[in-house]
């Protein structure tokens, strides 16, 4: 391994390069300043691979740099995780020392012990004290990974804590970072239905620009790796802006290369990035698109099949030219058209037309199933 590469694909861990998000960074950070604001409970949501636990950790750190305390769990006993970083375990014990006199004559010190303990039913008693407590710092921010992951119970007493918190006017924040549906999900319970009108921040492939700036900034750490412009439009071409596709393609890009600059400069070509392509796309296959894939239901998955043979040359995909590949009406498709959008693997792109999201979908189903592999200019040419 090459120790100067500064990307890292290892799948679940925080990369060393942190990818775009400018507009979604504003928008906690507004939300941190404004005691005022709608948004001190919100979701992010996305697909594997998107970036949610970067931004949720990226957007902790903005916290921390603005003066608040934080707070960011994992799935896994979360509730108990929360109250632990707060109270510092489980209970609380506070020792007074008094000296009481008798006819003015002092009989030696006294020392009294309160414990106090917190469950889930007394998490809001312990924001609530943390909050009167807070001198030096703005407010706490909870953070949780995995949402959808989170026990009933335990996101019941979270969402409940934090409403009654908000409603008092205390300084709390609660961001969520789940798969799609995570949202509706959480706020079904009978505890977290309020959650039902908090800002869910959906996150996705990156744009054109943001995607090459962040190469740009990447590859600047790595003086003895030279791209040419066409080099960087091909690994734009190739990831599609989607981050973790992103840190793949640069990962074996500097592994391949950097150590054959002995000492200089070596230039790299559009034919160099592409000879590193299939390496990054078997990692991404199988970390993002098989467990995605391969749980949709076979219906879902004919559908967007046939959606992958009817993309046009700009990536576009007309739903009728859909319905007449499976010998079916659009009425009679609608649906899995719809629910493939609930699960964030297609969008809307104009009436009557579609586009697929996650990059390499087609060549997923190429690669199982022996259809046509995708031509990746068909979803950036456009922007030439």
């Amino acid at each position: 391994m090459n120790k100067s590469n500064p990307f890292t694909p290892a799948f679940g861990s925080l990369p060393q390069m942190f990818f775009g998000r400018k507009r979604e960074l504003e928008f906690a950070s507004e939300a941190m300043d404004n005691p005022n604001s709608p948004h001190r409970a919100f979701f992010i949501t996305g697909n594997r691979g998107c970036g949610k636990t970067t931004l949720l950790e990226r957007i902790s750190r903005t916290a921390a740099e603005r003066k608040w305390n934080t707070v960011d769990v994992h799935s896994a006993y979360a509730v108990q995780s929360i109250i632990e970083e707060l109270a510092g375990g489980g209970q609380k014990t506070v020792t007074k020392e008094a000296s009481p006199s008798a006819l003015g004559v002092r009989a030696g010190s006294i020392s009294s012990t309160t414990t106090s303990s917190y469950s889930e039913a007394s998490l809001a008693r312990l924001l609530a004290e943390k909050c009167e407590g807070l001198t030096l710092r703005k407010g706490i921010l909870i953070t949780v990974d995995e949402i959808q992951k989170v026990p009933e119970s335990d996101a019941e007493a979270i969402c409940a804590a934090v409403q009654l918190s908000l409603h008092k006017g205390l300084p709390v924040m609660l961001v969520l970072a789940g798969l799609p549906g995570s949202k509706e999900q959480v706020a079904s319970y009978p505890g977290c239905t309020f959650m039902q009108r908090t800002y869910d921040m959906q996150i996705g492939s990156l744009g054109v620009d943001e995607t090459l700036d962040a190469l740009d900034a990447a590859f600047a750490l790595v003086p003895a790796l030279q791209l040419s412009k066409d080099a960087f439009w091909r690994i734009g071409l190739f990831s599609q802006g989607h981050p973790y596709l992103m840190q793949l393609a640069g990962y074996y890009l500097v592994e391949r290369f950097a150590d054959r600059a002995l000492g200089g400069v070596l230039a790299i070509s559009t034919d160099d990035v592409a000879s590193i392509e299939s390496v990054a796309l078997e990692s991404y296959r199988a970390n993002v698109l098989a467990p995605v894939l391969d749980a949709l239901p076979e219906s879902l998955s004919t559908y967007l099949r046939a959606m992958c043979e009817a993309e046009d040359s700009e990536g576009r995909i007309a739903t009728g030219d859909v319905a007449r590949l499976l010998g079916k009406t659009p009425q009679q498709v609608s649906s899995y058209r719809q629910r493939l959008i609930d699960k964030r693997l297609i969008e809307p792109d104009g009436k009557g037309y579609a586009r697929v999201l996650l990059p390499h979908i087609q060549d997923y189903f190429a690669y199982e199933r022996e259809l046509p592999a995708s031509n990746p200019e068909n979803k950036w040419n456009r922007y030439r």
